[in-house]
């Protein structure tokens, strides 16, 4: 694999079939590919990070408030991902940069949490990804095996 290969894999984290998912942006005669998700998730947590660092105290609500808005934000991110990784089905670009930007927003304000919260939030995310990732992959590969082995019998 050539370099320009892995780096294209690192920034769109897709194959070129599946541009549709990216955001393209030409520098002279170069395009690059960026997933849209995640440059909107990576957009929004750096700007909100900013915002509640400088201009938005969230120290002056209540953890259980600041908590239950970062879900508000931060789930339908996750659910669009879901659906998109488990159903195989697509979501159009609009839909995963307003999204991201939700869970960008959501994952800016949970670094704000007091210790012990943030690291049961943010396990709970990443350990929700990890399954619906593990559930997804396994449902996509019975579904393939199935197919290969309906081929074999005809």
């Amino acid at each position: 694999m050539k370099w320009k290969d892995i780096l294209f894999m690192l920034l769109a984290h897709h194959d070129r079939n599946n541009l549709s998912h990216t955001i393209r942006i030409s520098i002279g005669k170069r395009e690059i590919y960026l997933c849209a998700r995640c440059t909107a998730i990576y957009s929004s947590l750096a700007i909100s990070i900013v915002l509640f660092a400088y201009l938005i105290n969230l120290s002056l609500l209540p953890t259980w408030i600041t908590i239950l808005i970062s879900l508000t934000f931060g789930l339908p991110v996750i659910v669009s991902w879901s659906k998109q990784t488990i159903t195989n089905r697509d979501n159009s670009n609009t839909t995963r940069i307003t999204t991201g930007i939700g869970g960008g927003i959501g994952l800016a304000m949970l670094i704000y949490l007091p210790t012990p919260y943030r690291e049961l939030m943010i396990f709970s995310t990443f350990g929700s990804v990890f399954l619906i990732l593990y559930f997804g992959k396994i449902r996509r590969y019975k579904r393939s095996s199935l197919e290969v082995q309906q081929r074999s019998n005809l």
